[in-house]
């Protein structure tokens, strides 16, 4: 049988994983050195276990170095056959099939942004056979997907990321990435209406960090400032956000502020869930299947629309890391599914 490995090239990380539990997450910017790319994919491939071939999915094409779409998905594909023999790469496509690196070339709108069909595509087995919301948290986006566990079918008519955005199945907040300023525009801090400053001094992974959702990462220096993802230099970072810094407020008032940006997000989470809901028929609120990186933004986002509704959570199923990494895990078990004993 075929070993297979995913890969999903998103454009700000790069992610990997297996079928038996293996994943490594590495960080790659790609608006900042597009031409490393392929030296970035070798270091990342050179991290896994053996393999035969290799089921890739992206979303990095949409980044600004590109001049179209369709460069980037074109450059992403010219990068892997750098690193790796074309005739052992599938590319996974929006309507479930799976194509060469040649007809993937030819094809870019098939290919592009295609991650979250994939991860829908091997839930489907997790549905218990209710209809179900699966809602996955990145480190950039969340995908709010419907699927219908009876008929075992993705329940979605959209073919590109504004298909997506208009329906409420893609929505631009993270755990990691996304601009708080961006998801609140004033604070309320001892009777003031503070605004907001419109301006990239603090991320997500800040609120999170200082909330105690997530762990220091004191060598983690992939931050708005440069400084470490630690919860002084979080702390430091939110301030900012109203015209202060940690020198001048309290530990206290600034976990105030986190936690207004915080419910701003999972109110924002909240409302994509019950547009997808409502737009696909009610019964899609029985069973909520959580994904990928921030399982409390999920949860309290549920709370927060009062739902009384049967949940589960893929990092039960198939483990954390690979949870973490759900669509690259997600293709790695598909293709060893469709292809098992030959890449044709």
């Amino acid at each position: 049988m075929l070993r297979w490995i995913g890969i999903d090239i998103g454009g700000a990380n790069l992610k990997a994983a297996n079928a038996s539990e293996w994943t490594h997450r590495m960080p790659f910017p790609i608006w900042r050195s597009p031409q490393k790319l392929p030296a970035a994919l070798a270091e990342l491939i050179e991290t896994s276990p053996t393999f035969d071939a290799v089921a890739v999915t992206m979303t990095g094409e949409m980044v600004d170095c590109f001049a179209t779409r369709e460069e980037g998905v074109c450059r992403i594909l010219e990068a892997l056959a750098t690193v790796l023999p074309s005739t052992l790469l599938r590319v996974y496509a929006t309507d479930g099939n799976w194509l060469s690196v040649p007809a993937a070339a030819r094809n870019p709108w098939l290919v592009a942004a295609s991650n979250w069909r994939g991860l829908a595509e091997y839930s489907l087995r997790w549905t218990d056979q209710q209809s179900t919301l699966l809602v996955d948290v990145g480190s950039t986006t969340a995908d709010i997907l419907a699927i219908d566990g009876k008929s075992g079918k993705i329940v979605s008519s959209s073919k590109t990321d504004r298909d997506r955005l208009i329906s409420g199945e893609l929505v631009y907040t993270g755990a990691e990435r996304s601009n708080v300023a961006g998801l609140i525009q004033q604070v309320e801090l001892h009777n003031d209406t503070i605004p907001f400053i419109n301006e990239l001094f603090a991320t997500t992974a800040d609120v999170h960090l200082l909330l105690g959702h997530t762990e220091e990462e004191p060598e983690n220096k992939d931050s708005a400032d440069g400084r470490p993802r630690t919860r002084s230099s979080a702390a430091y970072r939110l301030a900012r956000t109203i015209g202060e810094d940690g020198t001048t407020l309290a530990m206290e008032e600034i976990v105030l502020i986190a936690e207004a940006i915080y419910h701003a997000q999972v109110e924002l989470i909240a409302k994509a869930m019950l547009r997808v809901s409502l737009k696909f028929g009610k019964k899609f609120c029985q069973h909520v299947l959580f994904s990928g990186h921030a399982d409390y933004l999920i949860e309290d986002a549920i709370e927060h629309l009062g739902w009384k509704v049967n949940q589960s959570k893929l990092s039960q199923r198939i483990g954390r890391t690979s949870s973490a990494c759900g669509p690259a895990f997600a293709l790695a078990v598909l293709a060893s599914e469709r292809f098992p004993n030959d890449v044709e």
